[in-house]
C-alpha cells in the first residue's frame, strides 16, 4: 500500500514500498493534437515549473470527467491558440511518464483548421500560453538538437507518420 505524501483535487503524490514517488492523477486522461497547416505544426509555448524552462508542446490538456476526448481537443485548440477544427482523426494513446505518473494521453491529428483569431477568454488565469506555427523542418531540427521540446511532440509526430498523415524528410 502506498503512503500518501500530498493530495489535491487534481493529484495525489504517493510513496511506494521501494521509497519511490508516484504521482496519481485524479483526472488521468489527456488529449493532444498534431495540428498541421501549410507545412507548419501548431505548438504552444509555456513555462513549466518542473524544468524551469519555456517548453514547446502540442496543444491539448485534461479531458474533464464525462467529456468526450475529441471535444476536449477542440476546446483546448480554441482556448490555447484561437484555432477551430472540424475533423479530427484519433491515432492512439500512450503513457508519457509511466514510471512516475498514471497520465494517459490520447493523440489526434487534424489539418482541417480555421484560425478564429482570438484565444478564448476562459483560459485559466495561471496559464501563460503562446501559440506558434512552426515549419515542420524546424520542429524536426529543434527535436534533433535537444531544444526544450516536450516528448509528446515526438510521439505525436511519429504516430502521424505511421498513420500516413506526415512525411519526415
Amino acid at each position: 500500500m502506498n503512503r500518501i505524501v500530498y493530495r489535491t483535487d487534481y493529484y495525489a503524490v504517493e510513496e511506494n514500498t521501494q521509497k519511490e514517488i508516484v504521482v496519481m492523477d485524479q483526472i488521468p486522461e489527456s488529449a493532444a493534437v498534431v495540428a498541421v497547416h501549410q507545412g507548419c505544426l501548431l505548438l504552444v509555448c509555456q513555462h513549466r515549473e518542473a524544468v524551469n524552462e519555456i517548453t514547446w508542446e502540442l496543444p491539448g490538456g485534461t479531458v474533464k470527467p464525462g467529456e468526450e476526448r475529441a471535444l476536449a481537443v477542440k476546446r483546448e485548440l480554441e482556448e490555447e491558440a484561437g484555432v477551430l477544427c472540424k475533423d479530427l482523426t484519433y491515432m492512439s494513446c500512450a503513457y508519457p511518464m509511466a514510471s512516475l505518473a498514471n497520465r494517459c494521453v490520447h493523440y489526434y491529428f487534424t489539418d482541417d483548421l480555421k484560425v478564429s483569431g482570438k484565444k478564448e477568454s476562459n483560459q485559466e488565469d495561471d496559464e501563460d500560453v503562446t501559440a506558434v506555427w512552426v515549419p515542420l523542418r524546424e520542429v524536426y531540427r529543434k527535436m534533433k538538437e535537444g531544444s526544450h521540446m516536450d516528448a509528446m511532440v515526438g510521439h505525436g509526430l511519429l504516430l502521424s507518420k505511421l498513420y500516413g498523415f506526415l512525411a519526415i524528410d
